[in-house]
């Protein structure tokens, strides 16, 4: 669902341009006007292409609307782009492309009475989501630092293993050095993460094994932030899908890791 925080639709494809703009630049920093708009004949437009190359998501983003009442037909898109590469999203980068063909957005109203547009139907379109491992293991490196750094434990090395279960759902175990003073242990965190039709990663099943003193305090310093993150989903991708199920979702796991997907009739 995309939020036009507006009581008025459109009129032209230059107001709509205008709107998703300001829309997008709510959620990301970094973000000037990445919205392009070509007309064919409005509410029919040839292309919408939103780039977002560098962006940073938020740290408090605007919630997605609900909506209610009525639903009416909005908007047909003859082709719908997405493309952000070194999207920053929270610590962590990763790079998101979107392609979709002949698309149709609903209209409906939140409970402020403002328009929402809802992704309904395409005729065919594909999703791909990357991030380097080596980002992936710098932003848990950059976590762990942080909370356990303030009570006087180290941590120097960080190593990430990730492994595919089933279709939709990767195993990741992490392994980092933590030292106090001139001791040092090993500790795994272990978590699980799952996809659902509309590519909203959930994390679950995060626990921290460590051995002797430094390995237990360690953990018990990261359990209270685990603790946080465990059962939290997030989306993958910075386009809310809305009705769009997606199918054929594929895990790449290798120095990058790769999720692709399809939707479409």
């Amino acid at each position: 669902m995309l939020p036009l925080y507006t009581k008025t639709f459109p009129t032209s494809a230059a107001e709509l341009a205008k709107l998703l703009n300001a829309s997008v630049q709510q959620a990301f920093r970094n973000a000037a006007n990445p919205v392009t708009i070509r007309d064919r004949r409005f509410p029919r437009v040839a292309e919408i292409r939103i780039t977002l190359d560098g962006a940073a998501l938020r740290r408090d983003p605007p919630r997605p609307p609900t909506v209610q009442g009525a639903r009416a037909a909005a908007l047909h898109v003859d082709d719908l782009h997405l493309n952000a590469a070194g999207v920053q999203i929270g610590p962590a980068l990763a790079s998101i492309r979107l392609g979709a063909r002949a698309v149709d957005f609903d209209r409906a109203n939140d409970p402020n009475g403002e328009v929402v547009l809802i992704l309904k139907t395409a005729a065919e379109g594909e999703i791909e989501v990357s991030a380097e491992q080596q980002s992936i293991e710098s932003a848990i490196a950059a976590v762990a630092r942080e909370e356990a750094g303030k009570h006087g434990v180290v941590i120097d090395q960080v190593q990430l293993a990730v492994r595919p279960r089933g279709e939709r759902g990767i195993d990741a175990e992490v392994q980092l050095r933590a030292k106090k003073l001139v001791f040092a242990t090993t500790i795994r965190i272990t978590a699980k993460l799952d996809l659902d039709e509309q590519l909203n990663a959930t994390i679950s099943g995060l626990a921290c094994h460590g051995d002797g003193a430094i390995g237990a305090m360690a953990c018990g310093v990261l359990q209270p932030h685990l603790r946080k993150m465990d059962g939290r989903s997030f989306s993958l991708t910075a386009l809310p899908l809305g009705e769009i199920r997606v199918r054929d979702v594929r895990f790449a796991v290798g120095q990058t890791l790769l999720v692709t997907a399809e939707f479409g009739a």
